[in-house]
């Protein structure tokens, strides 16, 4: 016998060892969680397109160095499903990412053989349907209403194949990819508590232990045809099919264009808004494509968040809620039952108080710091620590102007909790053309100047600068400061879209910014409960989220939707620093996203309280137009859409 070398006993040694250690302890070799022993080379046999080929063992299927596979039967129990609408096994496709491990699932169908169906149909179900029916007496209530459901089942299987229907065997594979074993059984608790969160019942998944290489080989070849699985009518299989459809797909709803996820090509996304009462549109710079009257022409919208919000918008004004529309955005479109106002021509007096007798100690409060704030915008006080000043000075006159001297013996008190008559003195009646504008308020400001000058230079100054900035800040801009409320009291029953168009005062932030303050303040105090205000494109101005926060209060109590629109990217004022006055996403009934960068990106996740789904994102960080992310939190459906909006 030839003598070998040390280095072939070496080998010899080695894998008679590995082999050993293989067969006894598998597990030690490839480990849950861990990767193989540094410098140990993975030898499997030769397959599954990997140069290192793959291992079986009972559980698992060990593909190259860094794949696990393993293989499940997903059994539906009886009439755990029944009814449901077409495509509902749409359910077993999980609704939120499973990081963990990847999720195939292989739907397998073929017709049964003539011999064994016309057995089937001929005697099997005849011989079924009279032993439940004759045996059911002495069963629970529960087994007879199963019982009774599985004879109707049959009787209607015999009914279709009379009418020349014929039946389909069919099954279900689940396929866990990761790349340990340990993250194959993450994935799978991960998948059984997306289904009992999302109330998905009747799902049994059986491993296919110690044949999950036969089961990878007959994947698309075999269909398991036994009592546990389901055999239909043709006409019946087809409701269980997966079907390609959109994430979006309701029954009743609106069409926004095309699901780019979709199996098929130019599959409808059909969503219905009706109950998204709060929503965030952040374009980020891309618009939406769409059309008006049709499904005809079109093309990319201006400002195309602001067709996004009418779309959502429309449910509410359908089912009768009045929508206010604050258009801070450009966009031409009205839609139906609308009145319509210009801002740079109407006017709302920026004292004039508006809310109840109830709230008036709130409402009162709101509106000094509301016009202290547009006047201190408008008088251009860029130094912080001088704005300031100025604010606590312009305020305190304010407020002793009103309780002592405005209306020539005042209009307010010092204690309104006590004196709730005076108080509601300050409230706006029908009768605007008598209540005080910021001009009538300049003579106190002059006469503030001389009782500063007791107190010395300092005072002095600042009450002077006051004066003069705000004289020159009311006469620069009459139609804010120096008119009477020219805005209705009362809308018609017809008036449903109601707008407060902006848009002609963009050229100066500042004054878009004092004139939207006060807008907000007279809207949500002219809007109903359950009535829906849509802020299109917050963006456009540059005021302090502390301004809007008695209006968010005053929507929150009343229960108005709030609809917000931002247009831009890396802007200032985005759905992170406005959180406080539009809610955190994840508050959201609906959040819709276009173009994101990786700064936006990461706000947006911390704002939602959860990742967005990394193929999602890795689209809008492209920032196409046209493609936006819809997201709706009832149900936790988000889907990417080709967007067609139809206004």
């Amino acid at each position: 016998m030839p003598k070998k070398s040390l280095k072939e006993k070496n080998r010899q040694t080695s894998k008679t060892k590995s082999s050993k250690k293989g067969l006894r302890f598998p597990w030690k070799k490839r480990g849950f969680g861990k990767g193989d022993i540094a410098g140990r080379v993975f030898e499997g046999e030769r397959g599954f397109s990997d140069p290192f080929g793959y291992k079986k063992e009972d559980a698992y299927l060990f593909v190259g160095q860094k794949k696990v596979v393993s293989v499940f039967d997903v059994l539906i129990q009886y009439g755990s499903n029944s009814p449901a609408p077409i495509g509902w096994l749409l359910q077993l496709i999980p609704k939120e990412e499973i990081s963990s491990g990847r999720v195939i699932f292989v739907q397998r169908q073929k017709g049964m053989e003539k011999e064994k169906e016309m057995s089937v149909i001929e005697k099997d179900i005849e011989t079924n349907i009279v032993t439940m029916d004759s045996s059911g007496d002495g069963r629970s209530a529960k087994q007879r209403a199963q019982n009774a459901s599985r004879i109707q089942d049959m009787a209607l299987s015999g009914q279709l194949s009379g009418e020349g229907d014929t039946i389909i065997d069919s099954d279900i594979r689940l396929v866990i990819k990761a790349k340990t074993a340990q993250k194959v059984e993450e994935t799978i608790v991960a998948l059984k508590k997306n289904y009992k969160h999302h109330d998905v019942k009747g799902i049994v998944l059986v491993r296919r232990t110690g044949i999950q290489l036969k089961e990878m080989n007959n994947l698309f070849s075999e269909v398991t045809a036994d009592a546990w699985h389901a055999s239909d009518m043709n006409s019946v299989a087809a409701g269980r099919l997966f079907l390609p459809s959109s994430g979006f797909s309701d029954p009743q709803g609106t069409y926004v264009g095309t699901d780019v996820s979709a199996l098929l090509s130019n599959n409808p996304a059909i969503i219905d808004f009706k109950g998204i009462n709060n929503a965030i549109v952040f374009m980020g710079g891309v618009s939406a494509f769409g059309s008006i009257g049709g499904k005809e022409g079109g093309g990319l919208f201006l400002n195309g968040g602001s067709a996004v919000a009418h779309v959502i918008s429309e449910a509410n004004y359908l089912s009768g809620k009045r929508i206010h529309h604050i258009m801070l955005s450009e966009f031409g479109y009205r839609a139906p039952d609308s009145l319509h106002f210009d801002m740079s021509k109407e006017a709302i007096n920026p004292l004039e108080v508006f809310g109840t007798p109830e709230t008036v100690s709130r409402d009162a409060t709101a509106n000094f710091n509301k016009a202290t704030t547009m006047m201190l915008l408008l008088g251009n006080t860029v130094n912080e620590q001088r704005y300031a000043e100025l604010e606590v000075e312009l305020k305190s006159v304010l407020i002793n102007w009103f309780i002592s001297t405005a209306n020539n013996s005042g209009m307010y008190t010092r204690d309104p909790e006590h004196e709730p008559n005076r108080a509601k003195r300050i409230l706006a009646t029908a009768n605007h053309t008598n209540y005080p504008t910021p001009f009538d308020f300049l003579p106190a400001l002059q006469t503030n100047v001389a009782r500063r000058a007791k107190e010395g230079e300092r005072a002095r100054g600042l009450a002077d600068y006051l004066y003069t900035s705000m004289k020159t800040t009311f006469s620069e801009y009459p139609n804010i400061f120096h008119k009477t409320t020219t805005l209705p009291d009362v809308f018609r029953a017809t008036d449903r879209n109601i707008y407060y168009d902006m848009s002609k005062l963009l050229d100066s932030k500042n004054v878009a910014g004092a004139v939207f303050l006060n807008v907000l303040a007279y809207v949500t105090n002219r809007a109903l409960e359950g009535e829906q205000i849509v802020i299109h494109g917050l963006d456009h101005i540059d005021i302090p989220v502390k301004h809007l926060l008695a209006y968010k209060e005053r929507m929150d109590k009343k229960k108005i939707g709030l609809i917000t629109v931002f247009e831009r990217s890396e802007n200032a004022v985005n759905p992170s620093t406005f959180s406080s006055f539009t809610d955190r996403m994840s508050r959201q009934d609906a959040v819709v996203l276009g173009g994101i960068t990786e700064k936006e990106l990461q706000y947006i996740n911390e704002s939602w309280r959860q990742p967005l789904p990394n193929q999602i994102a890795q689209y809008l960080l492209q920032g196409n137009n046209g493609l936006l992310y819809f997201y709706r939190k009832k149900d936790r459906m988000g889907a990417l859409i080709n967007t067609h909006l139809i206004l």
